[in-house]
């Protein structure tokens, strides 16, 4: 969802604040939390906090990858959204998509890059690695 809209923002929660304004703006009910907050310790290396864009309607989940961090170490937490039937979709900087492609592949996970350009962060088209 996050590909139509650009807003000048700065850091991972930006990223997030972007993401979410793409579901408000299609009318879409959507909330801000953590990935720790959503899962409690199910995935591990969670600092700094990872913000999550949670859209009811459409079961998806979008989860802003910090950088530097392994999106492996999130698999638990995906796979048991997936189980339960949600989109599990992770936005990545487009410096660290290669590492996402290799540490996700075969999983069910889609991942976007995203970056910021002029002051404004830029959504890539979603892949699945």
């Amino acid at each position: 969802m996050a590909l139509t809209l650009t807003r000048e923002l700065t850091g991972i929660e930006a990223v997030a604040e972007a993401c979410l304004d793409v579901y408000r703006s299609a009318g879409e009910v959507a909330d801000l939390m953590t990935w720790n907050r959503l899962f409690l310790g199910e995935s591990i290396h969670q600092t700094p906090a990872t913000p999550t864009v949670i859209a009811r309607s459409t079961r998806t989940i979008e989860c802003v990858l910090p950088h530097l961090a392994d999106p492996a170490d999130y698999l638990p937490g995906f796979l048991r959204m997936i189980g339960e039937e949600w989109t599990v979709r992770l936005l990545v900087h487009s410096s660290e998509i290669g590492l996402a492609h290799r540490r996700l592949r075969g999983t069910p996970i889609t991942i976007q890059p995203w970056w910021y350009d002029g002051g404004f962060v830029h959504f890539g088209r979603p892949e699945i690695p």
